[in-house]
């Protein structure tokens, strides 16, 4: 295993006290309790002069009411939006535990944060998770905004997912992606998988083990650019792509692994490695205790302003 800076270490010794590393041994209720105690242990103040709205959009396919939460700075709402997708493996997570992610990126941005809070598995398998995201994407489009797609880990293949899915609306609705140590490939040997395979806070095991949950047991469709991203057929509508992968992460080579894919396909695409050097999965609540993650959270946010400029 890669050795971690004392920032990095701290933070990942901390987390081992809320998530220990054999969670997914635990029931999904025990798992979804552990989270949430560590979400809010490590949650950031909400900047000053932030407002956020919760509504309900309808899911056309089954009229699930999908839980919204819009994060606005100032009076006015924004044209441009980023429509962020949560992590937490298709299990855990949702507004409560990215909402101080999404309130400073609102802030810092200037501009407004759209979160979801989509049904996850095992109570709902794939593809309501997909279908709840892109009805809030949907009503965005239909409301004449323009998206920047955003989400970390599981919510970075969601992400990716939506634009496969929405192909004309990449490049004049969907202004672009950005995808956070973001699941895209799903393969189990790559060089990172191999090396990263023990964590810390992602294990192999723990992306096979989310998979099948997401799928109920049954073999994951691979092949269903629904549910995996480079199974898409055509890859060359996509919107411009930045990928923010974690360098000490199982997942760090599906970043490389999709900018390639997106480069043959003639798509602008950014993989900014050197950020998430020393970095480790789920780095985003560490900006406030870790320099290097906190770096990254700004490039990040540039990468925001850049699309809606």
């Amino acid at each position: 295993m890669s050795i971690l800076d004392k920032q990095i270490q701290a933070f990942v010794d901390y987390a081992s006290q809320f998530y220990p590393p054999d969670a997914v041994d635990a029931s999904v209720a025990q798992q979804r309790r552990w989270y949430n105690d560590f979400c809010a242990a490590l949650r950031a103040p909400w900047p000053a002069d932030l407002q956020a709205l919760d509504s309900l959009v309808p899911c056309p396919q089954d009229g699930h009411l999908v839980p919204v939460r819009t994060y606005t700075v100032g009076a006015v709402a924004s044209k441009g939006q980023v429509l962020y997708i949560h992590g937490g493996g298709f299990v855990v997570g949702g507004l409560a535990s990215h909402d101080d992610i999404c309130a400073e990126m609102a802030y810092r941005c200037q501009i407004d944060v759209v979160a979801v809070d989509y049904r996850l598995a095992p109570e709902y398998q794939y593809p309501c998770d997909l279908h709840d995201c892109l009805a809030v994407l949907d009503y965005l489009l239909a409301n004449d905004h323009q998206v920047v797609l955003a989400g970390d880990s599981a919510g970075g293949a969601l992400s990716a997912c939506m634009a496969n899915k929405r192909p004309d609306a990449c490049g004049t609705g969907i202004l672009g992606q950005i995808l956070i140590y973001p699941c895209l490939v799903n393969d189990w040997h790559t060089p990172s998988m191999l090396k990263h395979a023990h964590g810390p806070l992602l294990t192999r095991d723990d992306m096979q083990y989310y998979l099948l949950m997401r799928a109920n047991g049954a073999a994951p469709p691979l092949g269903d650019a629904g549910f995996a991203p480079l199974a898409c057929d055509n890859l060359s509508y996509l919107p411009p792509t930045h990928l923010f992968p974690a360098a000490i992460d199982p997942l760090c080579d599906d970043c490389g692994i999709y900018a390639e894919a997106l480069r043959q396909a003639g798509v602008p695409v950014t993989n900014h490695l050197l950020l998430g050097q020393g970095l480790v999965h789920g780095h985003l609540r560490a900006r406030r205790i870790s320099d290097k993650a906190q770096l990254n959270f700004v490039g990040i946010c540039d990468v925001v302003n850049q699309l809606l400029a």
